[in-house]
């Protein structure tokens, strides 16, 4: 099954074989969890390790992120990015205006750096407008697979945006998954929900159905590994099926079979609106978060 991308930079090419530069000096704004899964998704890529630089206020956090990943660690934005050619602005949306004011003294000295940030809510203009209008400036909403390599990051940028920083920031995002080009910004929080937050919807279902075979006699141990093995090959044959999901559905469910069984109670008990209502409401909160 085929990615349909909502958009794509046409006067970009880049080879499928064309990989990040793992001399590329990337400066982390912050050492969260979505910062880790990507540091953790370019590291398992071969990016080496001591052109990753994270910033982070707490001691107890640097010295946890040398531990696990043998970075480089700061704890002032200003010199943490000094000599980065990208800058992953990786800290919670309320902090991100005090981030880009620092981060604005650097790049008037210096506008090579692109930045990328992964806040969720803030938006392109908010950014663009608080580091002196540069051009140098993409949002992106990587989820949490990135950190090993199978994530699917949401990337939009401005109409001024130059061809070299988009192509950087595919590069960039593609070595830890696959990435999509949103043509407009309202897209983004569509994406949050799509895939920013469906990690936890699928491992919901998957719990949900590991506990109905304990209940229904199955040791613990062979639930989760019928649970997880099934749908680990179901997602594999949809990747690599040319036919779509409903149709590949349709091949496993055989008229008065089990699988029919199963799919009239789901259907039953309205599973295609309870899952709409469930994105709208992650669709809804990422725009109430929105920041400017």
């Amino acid at each position: 099954m085929a990615f349909s991308f909502l958009a794509t930079f046409s006067e970009v090419v880049i080879s499928q074989h064309e990989s990040l530069d793992p001399n590329t000096c990337i400066a982390f704004i912050g050492g969260g969890n979505m910062a880790r899964a990507i540091i953790s998704g370019l590291l398992k890529q071969g990016h080496n390790s001591a052109n990753i630089l994270v910033c982070a206020p707490s001691q107890t956090t640097r010295h946890d992120l040398i531990d696990k990943f043998n970075v480089k660690v700061h704890q002032d934005n200003t010199a943490a990015v000094a000599f980065a050619d990208v800058i992953i602005v990786a800290v919670k949306p309320f902090v991100v205006p005090v981030v880009c004011e620092q981060l604005s003294e650097v790049m008037q000295y210096d506008n090579r750096k692109l930045v990328i940030s992964i806040a969720a809510g803030v938006k392109h203009a908010t950014l663009r407008q608080k580091l002196h209008f540069s051009p140098k400036v993409i949002c992106a909403m990587p989820n949490l697979p990135t950190a090993i390599g199978e994530g699917l990051t949401g990337l939009y940028a401005g109409p001024d945006t130059h061809a070299n920083d988009i192509a950087l920031a595919e590069r960039l995002m593609r070595a830890v998954g696959e990435t999509v080009w949103l043509k407009e910004e309202s897209q983004m929080s569509t994406i949050v929900a799509a895939a920013g937050s469906s990690p936890a919807y699928l491992f919901l279902f998957l719990e949900a159905m590991e506990k109905a075979a304990i209940e229904q006699g199955l040791p613990p141990e062979i639930a989760a590994k019928a649970v997880l093995q099934s749908a680990m090959g179901a997602i594999s044959m949809a990747m690599n099926s040319q036919h779509n999901l409903a149709s590949l559905r349709h091949q496993v469910t055989s008229p008065k079979g089990t699988t029919e069984q199963a799919i009239l109670a789901f259907q039953d008990g309205d599973l295609d609106e309870l899952v709409a209502s469930a994105m709208a409401c992650a669709t809804t909160r990422a725009k109430e978060l929105s920041i400017g």
